[in-house]
């Protein structure tokens, strides 16, 4: 685009999405990370039918395929109990409606993958060790300032630097995240460390009182993922991201069914999030500069989502891009009206998974989990629910 690089801040799964995106279609392309080395923190994530549309279609499926674990199917089971309130046949059912399966993955081997195909394509567009400051907008052009004195200029500037994006709060000043109340525990346990019984467990969501617990097999089955989410009146450390105990985690899920409890016990280092929201912005671009991914809509973990939206973000701006050749702010429109109603819908969906999991009330969880359970005997709730997440195809879908 007017022969200028596309500067991207931050290499996350949609920096990286989108520099390998441009990099095949010929773009000029830049990726700045401030750490340095590609951060690869987190354990798990769900890549649905959507998200391995694009990771397909970006000719990775072997890559990928060869590291995941496809799960049969996923339960949703009272926490105490364990038991079972929804069961949803997931592989054989998305790849029949959706043309791709749902898979899980260790997050670093998603971007290790990713990284790895933009080096082979075109070294030397990544520069670690690269802090983004601010930028300023010219009539043609965009400048970028790092914190080692260096200077970019480039056609526009995408933020896909996070939920405390430097990009939005240069373009957005006053968009200030907010804790949630909820804090989110996540680790990795070597399934063999488990009995029998746990090893065979498929995608599991235990439902407790302001509180779940959901994990699920990584690396082709040789490790447990799970991520546990509690309420809590406040997160005091400045990180949003910190090294928790075992003795803290066992505590937050005390009372607990048996398979809870020996994962928690088989845990060498679980790590905790505080998880932070914020409203739907306003707008998502300026002039020459837009935020894609958590930067602009961080959402809950309980829809699993959050890296899917992401790569939907990358796509559709690249194909916003090359739909509008050299006017960069016809662009930056298109792409901000064909992702922003989703993108609102899908950080209330995840909420309402929150609350859902989290209910507290004894008469109105019977309700719910009533339903639930009558309606999952009678048709494919779960998918049903899901339709209008999982069919989206960012390659394909009609941009307005």
């Amino acid at each position: 685009m007017e022969n200028k690089p596309i500067i991207i801040i931050g290499a996350g799964i949609s920096g990286l999405t989108l520099c390998l995106t441009l990099l095949k279609n010929g773009y000029n392309t830049l990726l700045f990370e401030k750490e340095s080395e590609i951060d690869q923190r987190g354990a798990g994530i769900n890549i649905s039918p959507n998200g391995n549309a694009i990771l397909y279609n970006l000719g990775l499926k072997d890559k990928i395929t060869n590291l995941a674990s496809k799960p049969t199917s996923v339960e949703l089971r009272t926490f105490r109990k364990g038991i079972i309130v929804a069961k949803q046949n997931l592989n054989e059912s998305c790849e029949k409606f959706f043309n791709y399966p749902f898979l899980q993955m260790q997050r670093k081997d998603i971007i290790n993958i990713l990284k790895a195909e933009i080096i082979s394509i075109k070294p030397g567009v990544i520069f670690t060790d690269h802090t983004f400051e601010s930028y300023s907008e010219k009539e043609s052009s965009i400048l970028a300032y790092f914190n080692n004195q260096k200077t970019i200029e480039g056609s526009m500037i995408v933020g896909c630097d996070g939920i405390n994006s430097s990009v939005r709060k240069i373009m957005l000043p006053n968009s200030e995240v907010r804790f949630s109340g909820i804090v989110a525990w996540r680790g990795l346990v070597d399934l063999q460390k488990l009995s029998k019984s746990t090893r065979e467990l498929s995608t599991t969501v235990w439902m407790g009182r302001n509180s779940h617990f959901v994990h699920y097999p990584i690396k082709k089955n040789k490790f447990l993922n799970f991520i546990g989410t509690i309420k809590k009146e406040k997160w005091e450390d400045n990180s949003w991201h910190q090294v928790g105990t075992k003795e803290e985690l066992q505590n937050d899920f005390k009372g607990w069914n048996k398979t809870v409890i020996e994962i928690i016990s088989n845990i060498e280092k679980p790590n905790k999030w505080g998880l932070f929201e914020r409203s739907p912005l306003p707008r998502w671009i300026s002039k020459r500069a837009v935020i894609i991914g958590d930067a602009s809509h961080p959402m809950s973990p309980s829809y699993g989502q959050g890296a899917n939206a992401a790569m939907e973000d990358a796509i559709v701006l690249f194909r916003s891009i090359d739909e509008s050749k050299n006017n960069t702010q016809q662009a930056l429109e298109k792409f901000q009206r064909n992702r922003k109603r989703r993108s609102d819908n899908l950080q209330k969906s995840s909420k309402f998974n929150t609350g859902l999991f989290h209910l507290q009330n004894p008469i109105l969880k019977l309700i719910i989990y009533s339903g639930l359970y009558i309606l999952g005997h009678l048709i494919p709730f779960i998918l049903i629910k899901s339709r209008w997440v999982y069919k989206y195809n960012a390659f394909k879908v009609k941009l307005k």
